[in-house]
């Protein structure tokens, strides 16, 4: 079961200002969001509340009302990888993850700053975020490379503010991918009807420096590919006949037009 996620605010000063207490705890929420989104699949259904808050430097533990999966652990270590100057991404940290993370930098500036943020797991072994937070970060999200292509998974997750977005569940590597799409009421209107169906999009396909896919931008077009139940059903190494009645062995001596 997940213990709950701990983070201490050091100011750099004698006291944590109340906009810095509030903007800390904005942020870490917006974070562990991301992440166990991507750990749970499920956007907004468990929710975090706070476990314990004490001391004059805040200390706050938060914890999911449900603890089914090892968000805390997920975070944590995502949180170790991107300190120690990786390139590559953290496992279940999406590219809105990073940027929330990258964020946190604001934190480090202006009057009241954080002089540094220490996140735990209800106090142990200690993973230290400090003003450095945004170059880190940006050093992953400067890798990478695109192609154009397509991707397969389930859409959900859709966000008409702004530039309106959706967010699949891509086939192959299990992991959430936003996509970005034109702002009209056609392109609306076809999301909204696709919206929790097997979908194959396709645009310029952003991709982190380790081969995962990050975002689809660019998008040229979007297909429904749920699969058709009452198409011939294959099994490993087998070769199926267009009207689905023989087996593999007989429709490839019919094939050969062998007698057997």
């Amino acid at each position: 079961m997940d213990k709950g996620l701990t983070f201490a605010i050091h100011p750099d000063g004698q006291s944590v200002s109340v906009e810095l207490f509030y903007e800390t705890i904005g942020a870490v929420h917006r974070l562990v969001q991301d992440v166990d989104y991507a750990v749970a699949k499920e956007w907004g259904v468990r929710r975090w509340v706070i476990e314990e808050l004490r001391s004059s430097i805040p200390t706050i533990t938060i914890r999911p009302l449900v603890d089914n999966v090892p968000t805390v652990k997920a975070l944590l270590s995502g949180l170790q990888v991107v300190i120690h100057d990786s390139l590559e991404p953290p496992g279940y940290f999406t590219e809105e993850a990073l940027q929330h993370l990258k964020g946190m930098q604001r934190l480090f500036s202006g009057r009241g700053r954080a002089k540094r943020l220490e996140f735990s797991e209800n106090g142990s072994q200690k993973v230290i975020v400090t003003a450095d937070i945004g170059a880190k970060v940006e050093r992953i999200l400067k890798g990478g490379y695109w192609n154009l292509g397509s991707l397969e998974g389930t859409l959900e997750a859709v966000n008409l503010h702004g530039n309106p977005t959706f967010t699949i569940w891509d086939r192959v590597s299990k992991a959430p991918i936003r996509c970005y799409f034109p702002k009209d009421k056609e392109w609306k209107e076809s999301v909204k009807r696709l919206l929790e169906k097997r979908v194959l999009v396709a645009g310029r396909i952003n991709y982190f420096i380790n081969g995962m896919p990050r975002s689809i931008t660019q998008i040229r077009s979007i297909e429904d590919a749920t699969p058709d139940p009452s198409s011939p059903k294959a099994t490993f190494g087998s070769i199926i006949c267009k009207e689905g009645s023989r087996d593999a062995v007989a429709f490839l001596h019919d094939a050969r037009g062998e007698r057997w």
